[in-house]
């Protein structure tokens, strides 16, 4: 895990999340922040586990890809803020040299970036799809105090779904 050890590390990658928890002060919705990160992180492997695709698809790797692609998919939401296009596809941008500088190999790299650009899509692939339902699950829509106004509340599959 040294390679998510330096994404945690890496100068980009916090600055990333400063700006999104600069711009995100005063939102009443989720946070992208590191909690929701780690949290996508987590049920992303966990998916990938669970659906028994994990070392079929990705070998002895796949905790690491499924952790990476999980701490990058929002680290461009702030550039959506800004009004610079969907904050997916600005992850996936941002994301390319974090992971290279963390040391993925590239073939790892543009499987993560595509995962990241299209987890608002619900991913093409196995890792894509993970991160999407991994995203979605983490969110706590039951308890959240601003659902009524939320266009994405009744949408959501959220863990809290899982217990019923």
């Amino acid at each position: 895990m040294e390679e998510i050890k330096r994404i945690l590390r890496d100068p980009e990658y916090l600055a990333c999340l400063a700006e999104n928890g600069r711009r995100e002060r005063e939102r009443i919705f989720c946070r992208h922040d590191l909690r929701h990160m780690l949290d996508v992180a987590r049920l992303t492997y966990i998916l990938l586990l669970e659906s028994g695709q994990l070392v079929e698809t990705f070998g002895v790797r796949g905790r690491e890809l499924g952790y990476a692609a999980g701490l990058l998919h929002d680290v461009g939401r702030w550039r959506q803020y800004d009004g610079n296009g969907d904050h997916a596809r600005a992850g996936a941008d941002l994301a390319g040299p974090i992971l290279a500088r963390a040391g993925f190999a590239p073939a790892e790299a543009a499987m993560i970036t595509r995962a990241v650009a299209e987890h608002r899509q619900g991913g093409t692939e196995v890792l894509g799809r993970a991160l999407s339902r991994a995203d979605d699950l983490s969110r706590e829509c039951w308890q959240c105090r601003a659902r009524e106004q939320c266009y994405k509340a009744d949408r959501m599959e959220t863990a809290a779904g899982l217990l019923r």
